[in-house]
């Protein structure tokens, strides 16, 4: 007599049709893709094939949509972590600009506390440019009416 194995839960059977993914393969999947550093590695650890993988982030919206949100929180949550340590960082680059010792760690800290400086005024100065762009768009628009 045959030996049957039990049904898997409905989440991880196939949704429709030959080789579809269960929506808990493809959430396994955008986690993969998030963790791993190679696309066949992704595609391991989540029990999916290569080319499955690779079809899905070429031609799925729904599954490029899942990943790219994905890809933005985990992006958010490290940025949030970052400024978390921001004090840190400065406190850290303040004791090095008065190191006695070693010159080359004082030019080292100066040239990043520089370089900090320089990317904020970049990006501040182009903030305001975009603002004033969108005040003058506002104002031609405003004029039309």
């Amino acid at each position: 007599m045959p030996r049957s194995s039990p049904q898997k839960p409905t989440e991880a059977r196939r949704s429709s049709g030959h080789g579809a993914k269960s929506t808990a393969v493809r959430e396994q999947a955008v986690l993969a893709l998030l963790s791993e550093k190679t696309l066949g590695a992704a595609a391991g650890k989540c029990g999916v094939n290569e080319k499955t993988l690779r079809r899905w982030l070429a031609g799925d919206e729904a599954f490029r949509a899942a990943y790219a949100e994905a890809r933005q929180a985990t992006f958010e949550a490290g940025m949030g972590r970052i400024q978390a340590l921001t004090a840190r960082a400065v406190n850290t680059l303040e004791d090095l600009l008065d190191a006695k010792k070693y010159p080359s760690v004082r030019l080292g800290a100066a040239r990043t506390v520089a370089e900090i400086g320089i990317h904020q005024h970049d990006a501040a100065t182009i903030l305001q440019k975009l603002n004033d762009l969108e005040a003058a768009q506002r104002q031609r628009q405003g004029a039309r009416r």
